[in-house]
């Protein structure tokens, strides 16, 4: 299941750069297009799927389908003429696939329960969905508009325009390391849960938490430019973040674990807005610079388990959080060096 699971993740962060290139060449809506119709295919595979083979062919579709379609889908937002600013055109793109993402898993649950394909089936009639209004509803972008040059709105603070690249380089580390506390929990909080005897239901209130604070977090930074083009809040909500790591390794008391995964929630919500706010207020090559970001945050997914799982079956259940907190202090370090050497004087 654990190869089955990360098939659907290699293939997705192998053809990410790919499709975000190809959108700076061809037409984003014609990309995004296709990654639908790769989408309701893997559905249809799902569905009457019968083999192991199946499966692998189902989610090698779905790594495929998500590489085509988020990039390109995050550029097209960035680029499109609207009133909304840029910050607030990523806050609701965030707001919209996290909301579906914690209502995704609810729905396919109770459908599950009356019937294991199900599931498969409303996925199917959703990416149709999806489909029909990417094809009937949304203009074109016209190449023209893909290398617009930076206007006085488009600057949302006083850094100049060569402390772009830092920003990009610092959040996207920080991603990356919160990607992969994140994973880690997901996979490994609930089998510490099964034994320190928490019930179902109030672990999977936590992991509701863990997503309702990411979505109220892109809220208020949507809301806000304070952060905009400065570490000490990047740093601040990864060591928010830390804490409640170490919240999870020492308690025992069901609030404390419920701050620990609001702690957690706010501190992946910072580091991705971020992460792929930086990656698209750029003049250019907005595809592969989103596909950069969406391959570091799969990396960061697929690796969390990995490690936690490897830390927890040497030592303990608790063992991997420490350990994973060590390494967000250690990702803080590193991007204040950086920040350090780009501030000093005669830096080439």
């Amino acid at each position: 299941m654990g190869i089955l699971g990360s098939s659907m993740g290699l293939s997705y962060i192998s053809l990410c750069f790919f499709f975000g290139k190809l959108s700076e060449k061809w037409h984003r809506k014609k990309i995004l297009v296709l990654g639908s119709f790769v989408y309701v295919a893997a559905s249809l595979f799902f569905s009457f799927s019968s083999q192991i083979y199946h499966l692998f062919l189902s989610m090698l579709l779905l790594g495929v389908a998500g590489a085509m379609f988020w990039p390109t889908l995050e550029a097209w937002i960035a680029e499109k003429e609207s009133k909304r600013t840029l910050i607030q055109k990523m806050a609701l793109f965030n707001i919209s696939w996290s909301t579906g993402l914690a209502i995704g898993p609810l729905i396919g649950g109770i459908l599950f329960g009356m019937n294991f394909k199900l599931p498969f089936y409303f996925a199917f009639f959703v990416s149709v969905f999806v489909l029909l209004i990417l094809f009937y509803k949304t203009p074109k972008v016209s190449l023209a508009t893909k290398s617009k040059s930076f206007t006085n709105k488009t600057f949302l603070s006083e850094n100049p325009p060569d402390s772009f690249s830092l920003y990009i380089k610092i959040s996207r580390m920080a991603n990356f390391v919160l990607c992969l506390c994140t994973g880690m929990v997901w996979y490994i909080f609930p089998k510490l849960g099964t034994q320190l005897q928490i019930s179902p239901s109030f672990l999977g209130l936590l992991m509701f938490i863990l997503s309702f604070t990411r979505v109220l977090t892109f809220y208020g930074l949507g809301r806000v430019r304070l952060w905009h083009y400065r570490i000490f809040p990047l740093v601040f909500f990864q060591l928010i973040a830390a804490v409640g790591l170490i919240i999870i390794f020492i308690a025992n008391s069901l609030p404390l674990f419920f701050l620990a995964f609001v702690f957690i929630g706010v501190g992946l919500g910072m580091t991705f807005s971020s992460s792929l706010f930086y990656s698209v207020n750029v003049t250019s090559q907005k595809g592969p610079s989103a596909a950069i970001h969406e391959t570091v945050l799969m990396s960061g997914f697929l690796l969390g388990p990995l490690i936690g799982g490897a830390v927890a079956q040497e030592f303990s259940l608790r063992a991997p959080y420490p350990v994973v907190a060590a390494i967000v202090v250690v990702g803080i370090f590193t991007q204040l060096l950086l920040k350090r050497r780009y501030d000093l004087p005669g830096r080439s």
